[in-house]
């Protein structure tokens, strides 16, 4: 028999594994094959030994059956060979692209004879991702009109037009300036002379000339003294400490300073816990509350429904248990009657969506399911109208589900971002896309915004119209990539997950884990993650303006109301920032943190360690989940000034 000639390899023949190479380093988007050497207790070589393929973090890199490795972004990558029992182990550093392209700005179009300003050069590899370390040289079309020297710094010489040029590698950017005569013979600065931290203040340079008449926008450069401040070409001033700063306005040799005293900001709220209710040994997800009702998903197969009707005492009154490993997300429509719930995990393998009939919406019911084109499973879904826009885990992609006849579910179209790496594998039997990931999406006013890992903010027309969008067709109106090695350990996953739009900025919150790690496990999984905030007044056009950050922390999910942002932020508990007004710079050294909740719990999963997953307002309240201590309840309240 032909079995007899190859018999099995028993788990009890494998004494060891070695991966070849043990080390290498590559470049994103090559490939490289590894070898597994399988050895039995007397160091021979195991003929015929069964070997499975890992690689981590995902984002990274990806590995096929046969060991080919693909580097897919910057970063550490380890590599796993398991046969009999046994692992093992090689390391990868992949390194960034070359410099594909050059975004050259500059702080204005003209400045004027004496004048100066400063270039700001990005280098972008072919999948957009800036590079900060990236080494420019600066050259000028004509040094007679306007010099620049190896910093960037440019200087206007005399009137005319010249082109600026910036270099790195084989990329290229360009710009032109033009010089003017200088008619600035006076100078002065209006606007506020006090503020609080974080409050962005408007300056205004007036220029006049010889014959003491206004010269109309003044091309000036801004200064400030000091590094607790900083201010914008625009004049938008903001500090971060307290203190008096002198802001400066030079236009060519004439200058003209102004003061503003800074006072350190405090708020007269407070956010407390309220109520806590605890899963016993389940992990918590995601919670949606609506009407007297909320419900926490979790990382099992249930979601949990809570009588909320009494914000202090709420009470767990039923569940509902599918096939999944894990109920990642959970919400309802607005007026509470049905509602989706995500699957991951499913023993079936058929795991997509489930629609719940919410009629009596203290017992939900399985209505319906989708899972022909989601069977890798869906980690987030977002209902707008009758549709579900959903994340695919297995391809990387937006599903947009159409649910108007609730009891049969279709697909109506999909889009997914262009990538250059991807892999196709196969987990559990289940065809996967490696190098592309959705994380989460929220549709507001026609608008898709993407947390798309690795390829940033991502915003679609659904239906606003600017680009002829609908659900049926879905348009890319822009794209905002970020480097997220520029912030987070080589080694560790890291991504755009979370996105909430909220007047003319979009919150893109990081979720940042180890490269590998264990969702069961009773010890504490370390996190990272900050929120950065883009501004999207021009949404052809996102620009990175501020973040939130809690140090050695990790950031989740997020809600925004009435200019206070509410975020799980995983070790850091539930915590409440003030959003108000215009905001640049760093949210958390400008004290505008509210207060945050602890929400670790001695009976929980893991005992006294919070792991906030998000947080939402609902009827004065803010409820939240912890996926080891449960439901939350906390309240943001205004203390009487004595």
């Amino acid at each position: 028999m032909a079995w007899l000639c190859c018999p099995p390899v028993l788990r009890a023949q494998v004494a060891s594994v070695e991966v070849l190479p043990a080390s290498a380093t590559l470049i994103a988007g090559n490939r490289l094959p590894f070898k597994a050497i399988v050895r039995d207790a007397t160091g021979r070589e195991v003929p015929g030994a069964k070997v499975t393929w890992y690689a981590a973090p995902f984002d990274v890199a990806s590995v096929d059956a046969g060991g080919v490795f693909t580097a897919h972004r910057q970063g550490r990558a380890q590599v796993f060979a398991v046969a009999g029992g046994k692992t093992g182990l090689a390391t990868v550093e992949v390194e960034h692209k070359s410099v594909a392209t050059i975004d050259l700005a500059a702080g204005q179009s003209e400045i004027v004879v004496g004048g100066s300003m400063v270039l700001e050069a990005v280098a972008r590899t072919e999948d957009q991702e800036p590079l900060r370390g990236a080494v420019f040289t600066f050259r000028t079309s004509d040094d007679r009109v306007a010099a620049v020297d190896p910093a960037g710094v440019v200087v206007g010489r005399s009137e005319g037009t010249a082109f600026l040029v910036a270099t790195a590698g084989q990329a290229r950017g360009e710009i032109r300036i033009t010089v003017l005569p200088n008619r600035v013979t006076r100078l002065s600065i209006t606007g506020p002379v006090q503020g609080r931290t974080g409050d962005v203040l408007r300056l205004r340079a007036i220029g006049e000339d010889r014959r003491q008449l206004p010269v109309q926008n003044p091309a000036v450069r801004w200064s400030v003294s000091g590094a607790g401040a900083s201010i914008g070409v625009d004049g938008g001033f903001v500090a971060e400490q307290a203190g008096t700063y002198l802001v400066t306005a030079n236009a060519g040799a004439v200058a003209s300073t102004h003061a503003i005293r800074v006072t350190r900001r405090s708020s007269a709220r407070r956010f407390q816990s309220v109520a806590q209710v605890g899963l016993g040994g389940v992990q918590a997800a995601e919670l949606w509350a609506v009407g007297d009702v909320a419900y926490v998903s979790t990382i099992a197969d249930r979601i949990y429904a809570f009588d909320i009707r009494d914000p202090a005492h709420p009470v767990k009154v039923d569940s509902l248990v599918v096939d999944a490993r894990v109920v990642n997300d959970i919400s309802t429509t607005p007026d509470g009657r049905i509602g989706v719930m995500t699957r991951e995990g499913a023993s079936s393998r058929k795991n997509g969506l489930v629609f719940l009939d919410l009629s009596e919406p203290l017992h939900p019911r399985v209505l319906s399911e989708y899972t022909e084109t989601l069977t890798g499973g869906v980690h987030s879904a977002f209902i707008d109208g009758h549709y579900v826009y959903a994340t695919d885990d297995a391809t990387g992609a937006l599903r947009v589900i159409s649910f108007e006849d609730p009891q049969h579910p279709r697909e109506v179209s999909t889009w997914a971002v262009p990538e250059r790496n991807l892999v196709q594998t196969e987990v559990g039997g289940l065809r996967e896309t490696a190098g592309r990931t959705l994380h989460d999406v929220q549709v507001k006013d026609g608008l898709a915004y993407l947390a798309y890992w690795r390829h940033g903010l991502v915003i679609l027309d659904v239906g606003k119209g600017i680009r002829g969008g609908s659900p049926e067709k879905p348009v890319l109106v822009s794209q905002l990539v970020y480097n997220v090695a520029d912030f987070y350990p080589p080694d560790m996953i890291a991504g755009a997950h979370a996105v909430f739009r909220y007047k003319n900025y979009v919150f893109v919150g990081d979720e940042v884990f180890p490269g590998v790690f264990d969702i069961t496990s009773r010890e504490r999984i370390k996190t990272l993650g900050r929120v950065h905030v883009v501004d999207v007044s021009d949404l052809t056009r996102p620009v990175m303006v501020a973040e939130y950050n809690v140090q050695d922390m990790g950031s989740h999910n997020m809600w925004v109301e009435d200019d206070v942002m509410y975020i799980g932020y995983y070790e850091g508990g539930v915590r409440a920032v003030d959003v108000s007004g215009e905001l640049r710079g760093d949210l958390m050294a400008q004290g505008r943190e509210i207060g945050a909740i602890w929400t670790g719990s001695p009976t929980g999963y893991r005992a006294n360690l919070p792991m906030a997953w998000g947080a939402q307002p609902h009827r004065g309240f803010v409820f939240s989940s912890d996926v080891n201590s449960g439901l939350w309840v906390a309240k943001l309240t205004t203390v009487p000034t004595p």
